[in-house]
This record gives structure tokens, C-alpha cells and sequence, in this order.
């Protein structure tokens, strides 16, 4: 199967695409990470995103609220 007929593929099966998801499921490891104390440097690099503006532009996107809220409750 050829990646755009995957992606094709995926998005009719899920109603999102496959960097949406992996954006998804980079946000959610990421909060549970923060949520256990790491450091917002270090999440971003364990977590797959580029640099920590990248992970806080998703969290705003996805989450509404940027990592560092996480770390405040």
C-alpha cells in the first residue's frame, strides 16, 4: 500500500489524518509525562516534537491550554 492510499485509507477509517493522530497521541504522552514532574525541555525531545513552541502550539490546539498549565495544579 502506497502512503497516499494509506492515508487515504486512514482517514476514512478514523476522520483524521495520520499526522493528527501522532500530533494526538504526542500531546497525551507528553501531558502525562509534565503531569509527572518532567521538564518542558525534555518532554518535547522525549515525546517526538520538534522543539517545545512546536509541543506548545499543539497543546494550545488540541488542549486549549498551553504544557505549562499542566504544571501548575
Amino acid at each position: 500500500m502506497g502512503p497516499r492510499h494509506f492515508a487515504r485509507r486512514f482517514t476514512a477509517e478514523t476522520g483524521t489524518s495520520p499526522a493528527r493522530a501522532v500530533e494526538r497521541l504526542r500531546v497525551e504522552a507528553a501531558a502525562s509525562e509534565l503531569e509527572s514532574g518532567g521538564a518542558v525541555q525534555t518532554t518535547a525531545r522525549h515525546c517526538g516534537f520538534t522543539n517545545p513552541e512546536t509541543m506548545r502550539r499543539a497543546f494550545l490546539r488540541l488542549r486549549g491550554m498551553p504544557p505549562s498549565a499542566l504544571r501548575r495544579g
